[in-house]
């Protein structure tokens, strides 16, 4: 994946080596521990709204390629047998697509998880200190 510079990416940055200078400094100050659980959290939901714009601008971006492939490979001598796919290499098509999406979207569905385990430890750990 390659790196672009954006403001959003960061303050995403930031914010985790904010997060790991709080739970740096938990080890001399134990009130330190709910700052870093809120940078945790607000770093791996910015990751992930990160992660999301980028699955979508990917998943455009390969729709785009396969059109032009099948336009391109229907102006050809046998155009006909690229544009009407017959029900079973459909399937497998599909199948295969599915598979590829889910591979690309396994990154967002992490990093979503990780948010929420961090949302839940905050909270749990709000209701004990009252």
């Amino acid at each position: 994946m390659k790196f672009r510079y954006n403001i959003f990416n960061f303050s995403t940055a930031i914010v985790f080596l904010m997060a790991f200078m709080c739970l740096m400094c938990y080890y001399l100050t134990p009130f330190m521990y709910i700052p870093a659980l809120v940078l945790f959290c607000a770093g791996f939901i910015m990751l992930s709204v990160c992660l999301i714009k980028s699955y979508i601008k990917k998943n455009k971006l390969t729709e785009d390629q396969q059109e032009a492939i099948i336009m391109e490979l229907a102006q050809g001598e046998d155009g006909d047998r690229y544009v009407m796919l017959d029900a079973k290499n459909d399937k497998k098509q599909r199948r295969k697509n599915r598979f590829v999406k889910f591979d690309r979207l396994l990154p967002v569905i992490f990093s979503v998880l990780v948010a929420g385990m961090f949302i839940y430890l905050l909270i749990r750990s709000l209701v004990q200190l009252f």
